[in-house]
């Protein structure tokens, strides 16, 4: 019986530790990395020559829009040609579910104006075999992918789906029973694997704006539904916010702007994930 199932040999070691990089063995067992070191041939079952390579850790990408290109490219490239083993999808609100069928055409071209996604290629490469979130991540899961996935609830098609697409657009507040509505879509969603929620909340004056030229739902949305969503992470005492924010123009010191991501955080005891920079916001 050999002591590894595999060792990946000869390889320049980077442990992403900020350690000094080695040339050595790595010997796995059982799906786990047992030893790094000097290791013999014999002692595996199977060894993969790396000479010339680097041998690393894969590195998790946090923020993608992969979430039509996953169905017809399981390395989502070009991450999974640069060393990316793990993705995170429904970012910025913008999503494939949940989406009625009379919806997904819109929901298409959203993701082509903001994202540059052709359509054409969504349009054949989906397979749209579901309409729920759940069954959006059944799909996910039946497709093949040489990457990992992890996915946000996102806002965008949660709101038009409970307040219709024209009471979303116009920034309309939804009633309490509306608001029911959609924590319970967020517990649905985070019972079958979500992360948390993502929401874009760029105002009115954004480039990145919706496939008819306006703002997204989630750009003229009321804070309160944030809040309540953030209560159901609080409730849980798990998941993620994540955020793609910019201040209104009015709010020249970003006070109120700080405010509502420091509310989100209080309210929900969890982290809020923002980007540093939003150019042309």
């Amino acid at each position: 019986m050999t002591t590894y199932d595999t060792i990946i040999a000869g390889g320049m070691v980077v442990d992403g530790t900020r350690a000094q990089r080695l040339r050595a063995d790595v010997g796995i067992k059982d799906g786990k990395i047992a030893k790094i070191g000097r290791l013999r041939a014999s002692d595996a079952d199977e060894v993969l020559d790396a000479d010339g390579k680097i041998v690393a850790p894969g590195h998790i990408d946090l923020h993608t829009h992969y979430d039509a290109q996953l169905f017809w490219d399981p390395y989502c490239t070009l991450s999974g040609w640069h060393g990316v083993t793990s993705i995170v999808i429904g970012n910025c609100g913008f999503g494939f579910a949940p989406v009625a069928p009379d919806d997904r055409e819109r929901a298409m071209l959203t993701m082509t104006r903001t994202e540059a996604i052709p359509f054409d290629a969504m349009d054949a490469g989906m397979p749209w075999d579901w309409i729920t979130y759940p069954e959006f991540l059944d799909a996910v899961d039946r497709t093949p992918k040489a990457v990992n996935m992890r996915s946000f609830f996102p806002l965008n098609p949660a709101l038009n789906w409970v307040l219709g697409y024209e009471r979303a657009k116009a920034g309309e507040m939804p009633t309490d029973e509306e608001h029911a509505q959609l924590r319970a879509l967020l517990h649905e969603a985070m019972d079958v694997g979500a992360g948390g929620w993502s929401v874009q909340r760029l105002r009115d004056s954004n480039v990145q704006r919706d496939h008819d030229g306006n703002p997204m739902n989630t750009d003229v949305m009321p804070n309160e539904t944030l809040f309540e969503l953030a209560e159901v992470l609080a409730e849980r005492n798990q998941g993620f916010i994540q955020a793609t924010f910019a201040p209104d123009p009015a709010d020249e010191t970003r006070t109120e702007h700080r405010r509502t991501y420091e509310r989100l955080a209080d309210i929900s005891g969890r982290p809020v994930l923002f980007n540093v920079i939003t150019p042309n916001a």
